[in-house]
């Protein structure tokens, strides 16, 4: 009897510390309403990429993705997440935790025909910066993602981070809370610059139409 009381004890006090851990390593960064803010986030993109909310299982739903999500020609991500309803979470957020996170940056078509649209961008916040530093000491594979913030001051390529989530699960944690705020962040920005500005998606994906049918006659005329 006296054995299973201080089980129970040991048990309480470790999970009790798990938390004050969790919960302490987004206080270091972040106030109380933006902890809140960013949770909300994360709840936001697992419910429509995966259609629940749980944290236990947000990394098997985002691995099982990939296939999906790599995928050029389905655009898969631009069906899961919903623009209007991405609109009525930034309106649910507070303007300090947007800002800490993003700004409408302008940005330039380089070919023709020219166009200038505006864009999410990352907002160089140094907080922010920080948050992610620190979330790279415990998952590797964020270090790459740590120095394209701080020095190009951009989200590293879709691609890139997806392809490495998968090809190097042992080094980055997807139970880590923080980990679910900053991929839940790096997708929602993705959907962001898909649907912001309609015509300058129309013509992105007309270049890519482009590019991959001279791939194919490249293709072609090398094999034959």
């Amino acid at each position: 009897m006296l054995k299973n009381i201080i089980l129970v004890i040991i048990l309480n006090f470790c999970l009790l510390t798990f938390g004050q851990n969790e919960q302490t390593h987004l206080n270091d960064f972040f106030s109380k309403t933006e902890i809140e803010d960013l949770n909300m986030i994360a709840d936001f993109f697992q419910m429509e990429l995966c259609g629940k909310v749980d944290k236990a299982i947000f990394g098997d739903c985002l691995v099982s993705s990939i296939p999906q999500l790599l995928d050029w020609e389905q655009n898969f991500l631009e069906n899961k997440i919903g623009w209007k309803k991405q609109k009525k979470l930034y309106s649910k957020i507070s303007d300090t935790t947007f800002q800490k996170i993003w700004s409408i940056c302008k940005a330039w078509r380089a070919i023709e025909p020219k166009y200038e649209y505006e864009e999410l961008c990352f907002s160089f916040n140094n907080t922010f910066i920080d948050f992610v530093n620190n979330l790279q000491k415990s998952n590797p594979l964020i270090e790459a993602y740590s120095r394209s913030l701080e020095n190009v001051g951009s989200f590293p390529f879709w691609r890139y981070f997806l392809n490495n989530v998968r090809d190097y699960p042992n080094k980055i944690d997807l139970k880590d809370r923080g980990v679910q705020i900053l991929v839940a962040i790096h997708f929602l920005t993705l959907n962001d610059q898909a649907k912001r500005d309609k015509k300058a998606m129309r013509l992105e994906k007309r270049d890519l139409r482009k590019m991959n049918r001279n791939a194919k006659r490249i293709n072609k005329k090398d094999c034959g």
